[in-house]
């Protein structure tokens, strides 16, 4: 009769601990699609009398989603700013002549968050002369097989006068440069299995301006 009890109760426990993960909520939020304003292009936005100009922020509506988080950078002086709103749209006032990065991070109400899986960049209309900072170049890996792969990049300008690039590329972080003063796009180069690489492309314009794209990946 006591075997009998003791094995009763264990299954009694086990059923409970089983019960008890059955309800765990593991929710995995969609990321929001930037709309606008568009990557890589000039924004004009609202001229305003105190010398800012306004620039509406647009971006996908998702389902039962409580807020959304705009994160926005001058992409120069690194200075960045954050505001949270309910609605899938925001009017952000800017300075001139400036060039921009920004994203969204959606989140809900279990306070699960998911950030735009990429960054736009754009430029605030407002300088005369056309002397524009790069856009930080965009990036792309492929696997080559074999330990190789190929590195991808491209950079844009306004004013369609890049120049060069310099690229760094190695383990540790900030990366060592590997190519100075390239007009190159890609370059294939061999990685140890398992291991996180980190990526800086720095794109300069004719004019001396540039813009710096970051980026790293376990191969």
């Amino acid at each position: 009769m006591k075997k009998i009890q003791i094995l009763a109760i264990a299954i009694s426990v086990c059923t409970l601990l089983g019960c008890e993960g059955k309800f765990e909520i593991t929710n995995s939020l969609e990321p929001a699609t930037l709309l606008e304003p568009l990557n890589n292009e000039r924004c004009f936005g609202t001229q305003l009398d105190e010398g800012k100009i306004r620039v509406a922020f647009d971006w996908e509506d998702l389902d039962q989603i409580t807020e959304y988080t705009i994160n926005y950078e001058d992409a120069v002086t690194g200075l960045s700013n954050s505001l949270t709103t309910q609605e899938s749209f925001i009017s952000i006032d800017l300075e001139p002549g400036t060039l921009y990065t920004w994203n969204v991070v959606v989140s809900d109400a279990f306070g699960n968050s998911a950030k735009s899986e990429e960054d736009f960049n754009f430029y605030t209309e407002g300088l005369s002369e056309a002397n524009h900072v790069p856009f930080p170049a965009s990036i792309s890996f492929e696997e080559n097989g074999n330990s190789n792969i190929t590195i991808n990049w491209e950079g844009s300008d306004l004013d369609n006068d890049i120049d060069y690039y310099q690229v760094f590329f190695s383990r540790e972080n900030p990366p060592s440069q590997i190519i100075d003063n390239t007009s190159e796009n890609s370059l294939s180069v061999d990685v140890v299995s398992g291991s996180t690489y980190y990526l800086n492309i720095i794109t300069f314009d004719e004019n001396g301006n540039f813009s710096e794209s970051r980026s790293f990946k376990q191969f």
